[in-house]
């Protein structure tokens, strides 16, 4: 059976919190093998039956055991290998963010047009790469504009911690 994580938007964030203990046990009661978290902002790997409807299964199950819309990005493990893989923007010196916003499906082209001396935008199938020159604080991009323009909302991951999600992956 594949390997997934799913990306959960929204959680420990804005009063929303959840132990990752509890996390485990909600995503396990879905039948779900070898549940396991990764650091505590919404990264849940798992085993489970090929199948196409996963983000809505997950997310719906989610709202209704924790009460309230947990947004969810799945991916396989070969998806997330490849998003990090993939460094279109060659190695990200120290003092530059590369982020990776995990989207359902592929992102309007139209975000691209955000791309400035600061922020550059890349849309790789359902991922879109964002480089900032400094941190996300630094970014000349509002979130309400990007999420505007891609069409769809979105969660975000940095390089450096789907990096290490990945490399437990391989």
């Amino acid at each position: 059976m594949p390997r997934y994580v799913a990306f959960l938007g929204g959680i420990n964030v804005g009063g929303h919190r959840v132990t990752m203990d509890r996390l485990r046990s909600v995503v396990g009661g879905l039948g779900f093998t070898d549940v396991s978290t990764y650091i505590a902002s919404g990264n849940v790997m798992f085993t489970a039956p090929r199948r196409r409807d996963l983000d809505d299964t997950i997310a719906r199950h989610l709202g209704e055991q924790l009460g309230w819309p947990v947004p969810t990005y799945v991916r396989t493990a070969a998806e997330v290998i490849a998003a990090v893989d993939l460094r279109p923007f060659g190695e990200i010196p120290d003092g530059v963010t590369h982020m990776v916003g995990l989207c359902r499906t592929r992102p309007d082209r139209a975000v691209e047009q955000l791309s400035n001396d600061v922020d550059t935008f890349e849309v790789h199938g359902p991922d879109l790469h964002w480089r900032i020159e400094g941190g996300l604080m630094s970014s000349t991009v509002k979130l309400s504009q990007l999420t505007k323009l891609l069409g769809q909302p979105c969660t975000t991951r940095n390089t450096k911690g789907l990096g290490k999600l990945a490399d437990l992956l391989r």
